[in-house]
């Protein structure tokens, strides 16, 4: 379905399929169909298309089917449509099961209406088996509300169910005191998982870590990667990769580095996303050499840098006016059969205005239109002004011309 996002053109070729000969739509097609028109809306159509499932046999419409329903309902802010399918699921030959009433409240909670998820938990708790999923739904949907303690009773409601809050339960209680940044609270959270004996793991210390360091915390984000090495909870490449992206951010380059030498002492090895946040870190800071000297190891050690690689190097050879460097770079994208792009030509042209060289920036402007891409307004605004900064009334008329020329373009094609 290549027209998924226009519905007419994706619904016509839908309908003129059917009528090809020994051609049947699976399951899988009706599907999409469902979610394309979900998705755009049009929920008329939509039920038609269920009722032509229901006609077609008991294969057609299933659980996934009616989960896709369900998620489009309640994103087009249709809650009690969204309920009354999950009320009345058994017309179409589904029965009601904890996995459906999990996606249901885990809809709601995604659309930002955990009254409705908590409602439906209300309704269904004492005729369906609630599980720990049950609960953390409503959990992460009362903390992402800003009600902790909502939260915090309907984990001793969990526990009279049977049901032991588990790493995800308190992570969420942990999220909502990192955004409030109550650090004060977000220890003794990490106490009491240790008091019941829940062990953290890698995705809650990782998750800790990224937002103690949007916070700026970054002496707390490091006690949180002390505590993960301490515990049977050996860190894992992800956790490496947030902790070096604290750590460059805050311009502690040192501690980066660090942290990317102990990773195989610890058995994680780096991945691409290791060597772009730290080379991301040296081009902030316009440390060339090690930024450059990485790119190497990368490439020695089998990755091969991509679009946001050279991004980051390019915009640091402009900061520096390194226009050598920059043409050593662009060849070595040839080289590694990495074709520029509009945001590589975007990167070239707004970093060679603010750094002066306006006759260069011009130069990749020229070679950007003959390749036919249009350039956004604000970037072609900024050329413009930089050469009026600088007097080049001759080149600013051609770069002019050549907008205009490239916008006709587009019109007539």
């Amino acid at each position: 379905m290549r027209f998924s996002n226009e519905w007419i053109l994706a619904f016509d070729f839908f309908n003129w399929a059917q009528t090809q000969t020994d051609y049947k739509h699976s399951p899988e097609s009706y599907n999409l169909m469902v979610d394309i028109l979900g998705k755009a809306k049009k929920f008329e159509l939509l039920w038609d298309l269920i009722d032509e499932m229901k006609s077609l046999g008991d294969c057609y419409i299933s659980f996934l089917t009616m989960t896709k329903v369900i998620r489009r309902l309640v994103r087009a802010n249709m809650f009690k449509e969204a309920m009354d399918v999950f009320r009345g699921i058994e017309r179409f030959g589904l029965s009601k099961d904890t996995s459906m009433l999990n996606i249901l409240m885990d809809s709601f909670v995604n659309g930002d209406s955990v009254d409705h998820a908590q409602q439906v938990f209300l309704e269904f708790k004492d005729s369906l088996p609630v599980n720990t999923q049950t609960f953390n739904i409503l959990i992460q949907g009362w903390c992402k509300a800003g009600k902790v303690g909502i939260a915090r009773k309907i984990m001793e409601e969990m526990e009279r169910h049977g049901c032991q809050p588990n790493a995800l339960s308190y992570t969420c209680l942990a999220r909502f005191y990192c955004d409030k940044k109550d650090f004060r609270k977000l220890n003794g959270i990490l106490n009491e998982m240790k008091i019941k004996d829940c062990t953290p793991t890698v995705a809650t210390y990782t998750t800790l870590m990224c937002l103690l360091g949007k916070s700026k915390q970054i002496n707390e984000a490091l006690e949180i990667y002390k505590r993960m090495n301490e515990s049977d909870c050996a860190p894992e490449t992800s956790s490496f990769n947030s902790l070096i992206f604290i750590l460059g951010k805050a311009g502690r380059l040192k501690d980066a580095e660090e942290v990317f030498n102990d990773m195989p002492k610890k058995g994680a090895m780096p991945d691409e996303v290791t060597f772009n946040t730290l080379i991301f870190c040296y081009c902030d800071h316009l440390q060339e050499e090690k930024a450059l000297k990485l790119l190497q190891k990368m490439e020695n050690m089998g990755f091969k840098p991509d679009l946001k690689t050279y991004a980051a190097l390019l915009k640091m050879s402009c900061s520096k006016k390194r226009m050598k460097l920059i043409y050593f770079l662009l060849n070595h994208m040839y080289n590694n059969n990495i074709s520029i792009d509009v945001s590589i030509y975007s990167v070239l042209i707004s970093g060679l205005c603010k750094s002066e060289r306006v006759e260069h920036a011009c130069s990749f402007f020229k070679e950007m239109i003959s390749k036919e891409f249009l350039p956004q307004d604000g970037l072609y605004d900024r050329l413009r002004e930089a050469l009026e900064a600088k007097n080049m009334v001759e080149e600013k008329e051609k770069i002019e011309k050549l907008m205009l020329m490239a916008k006709k373009r587009r019109t007539v094609s």
